[in-house]
């Protein structure tokens, strides 16, 4: 299952209220803080980073500066809690905009298509043309089967579209990080759904 986002600055206040709450559904859960840098720190004063993990210390929360992960798979029978307590603070009433992950990936296109042409023939290698054009299509059809498993009941899909992504994306780096953006907003969009549905343990129990 991959990961969903939702935009928030880093805030102590929020990672711990969070932390506590979940506690009182599993006392197994621990909270780790960390600086900007990644170093494990124990005064929130100095945290930039914070992490709620599973028994098994596994993330299944994590609040960076601008950006915040769920990861629902590790969340467990945490899962319901931890929806509640975010659509609690209004994270459903964020706007979803695919507006700067289009943008991003079509520059990703014109970047591979048209600068590759261009270095090709520039540089008499005109038969890795098509091995770059095949790539970028890899790509492609990765963000498509990735939009397809964000579905609910499709997280089936997740390892299918991120083979079909890295083929693609791996050879063309660092271009392919243009279709980061798009993936996040998946993400988002998920989330979204999550938390603004009727009967929001309906669709959960499913992820």
């Amino acid at each position: 299952m991959f990961p969903l986002y939702f935009k928030h600055d880093f805030d102590i206040d929020f990672v711990t209220a969070l932390y506590q709450d979940l506690q009182h559904h599993d006392a197994s859960i621990s909270l780790v803080l960390k600086t900007k840098s990644g170093r494990v720190v124990t005064a929130p004063s100095k945290a930039g980073i914070g992490e709620i993990r599973n028994e098994s210390n596994k993330p299944l929360f994590i609040m960076h500066q601008k950006e915040s992960l769920v990861n629902l798979k590790h969340a467990g029978e945490l899962q319901a809690p931890l929806l509640a307590f975010l659509k609690e603070r209004g994270v459903d009433q964020q706007e979803v905009s695919y507006d700067l992950g289009i943008i991003c990936t079509v520059i990703y296109v014109a970047l591979i298509a048209g600068i590759g042409l261009f270095y090709t023939t520039s540089n008499n290698i005109e038969f890795l043309y098509p091995y770059l054009l095949a790539c970028l299509a890899f790509t492609l059809s990765g963000l498509a089967l990735m939009s397809y498993a964000y579905r609910p009941g499709q997280e089936k899909w997740s390892i299918p579209a991120m083979v079909v992504f890295a083929i693609g994306a791996l050879p063309t780096a660092p271009s392919s990080l243009l279709a980061l953006p798009l993936i996040k907003t998946f993400g988002r969009a998920k989330l979204h759904r999550l938390l603004s549905q009727d009967g929001e343990g309906t669709e959960v129990s499913r992820t």
